[in-house]
């Protein structure tokens, strides 16, 4: 009987913090997606992010590597899941799950979710993809997104499952380096319903020459209500960013080596949605950007329009 007591005893001590940790993330989580917005940087949100940056820092790249490698549905995934940042990190998805189908796009605007790092999963009046999606759970999204977008080659910016089961489906994934019948390059262009995509192949550094692809995306072309977006991934020469036409919104890395200032100045976009924060495959101390870092690189620019999303964060957007 005693050594029962003591193991429930034991039991309770280990849940009680796995439980406080989930609270504190949920209502964490609430801040950022009910209560504040990344177009208002209120000292609520900045004060949601110093404590979610907590367990950011506490959770290593190798822990993460380890959470990636859990069978799914297993005792140990589900024990990653239920506090900390991995619950977070899921909570994302499941919210972007949830909203996808049930948001009512307006003609000629763009609802934009964050999934993580320089995922975005974009919906129109009429159609909805993704570019740059990596997630454990990715594949779960295949349902509701008609076709994805892959700026390069790195494994922070695209899921194996993913796109496997899209490519199982018969909906186009675009790349540069899946020999699947969708890869593109510079001046490559297509259309898929009233989304219009223009591509340019750019260098990632001095050495990953022609590696990263940018896509230059008019959500309603030819339909009189043009809202383009710029995605660049790990681009990192302003001066190959080359937009044929206005750019509504701009999505860069923030942290790349990209001349922002410069990058802003030539494209001159209405909005920019910096990105690639808290890539958890990155060591906390190289490679692994704060929210800090983030809202630094931000003011930086000195104008409007500039914000920092968070992972499961959506955003309405439209020209102005």
């Amino acid at each position: 009987m005693k050594k029962s007591l003591k193991a429930l005893l034991l039991a309770i001590i280990l849940f009680v913090p796995a439980l406080s940790s989930a609270q504190a993330i949920e209502e964490l989580a609430d801040i950022f997606w009910s209560k504040t917005s990344c177009r208002q940087l209120t000292p609520e949100r900045r004060e949601a992010m110093k404590e979610m940056q907590t367990y950011a820092d506490s959770f290593t790249h190798t822990q993460f590597n380890e959470y990636l490698a859990t069978p799914a549905g297993s005792e140990q995934e589900r024990n990653f899941e239920q506090s900390g940042l991995m619950k977070y990190y899921n909570m994302a998805l499941d919210k972007l799950l949830a909203e996808i189908p049930a948001t009512k796009v307006k003609k000629g605007e763009v609802a934009v979710w964050q999934l993580y790092n320089m995922g975005y999963v974009i919906k129109t009046k009429t159609q909805c993809f993704g570019i740059d999606l990596y997630h454990k759970h990715a594949e779960k999204l295949v349902p509701m997104i008609d076709f994805l977008l892959i700026t390069h080659n790195h494994g922070d910016h695209h899921d194996k499952h993913l796109v496997a089961e899209m490519e199982k489906q018969g909906k186009p994934v675009y790349s540069n380096f899946l020999n699947n019948g969708h890869k593109v390059t510079t001046d490559d262009e297509f259309t898929i319903g009233d989304i219009n995509v223009k591509v340019t192949t750019v260098d990632h550094n001095a050495t990953l020459k022609n590696f990263v692809n940018t896509y230059e995306v008019n959500c309603y072309a030819g339909k009189g209500k043009d809202y383009v977006m710029f995605f660049t991934g790990d681009a990192h020469n302003y001066q190959q960013l080359n937009p044929t036409g206005k750019v509504d919104v701009f999505i860069p890395h923030l942290a790349v080596g990209l001349n922002m200032a410069e990058a802003v100045k030539k494209i001159n976009p209405t909005e920019v949605l910096m990105s690639h924060i808290l890539e958890l495959g990155h060591a906390i101390t190289k490679w692994r950007w704060s929210y800090e870092y983030g809202i630094n690189e931000c003011e930086k620019l000195q104008r409007p329009g500039v914000y920092l999303p968070v992972w499961g964060e959506k955003i309405v957007l439209r020209r102005k």
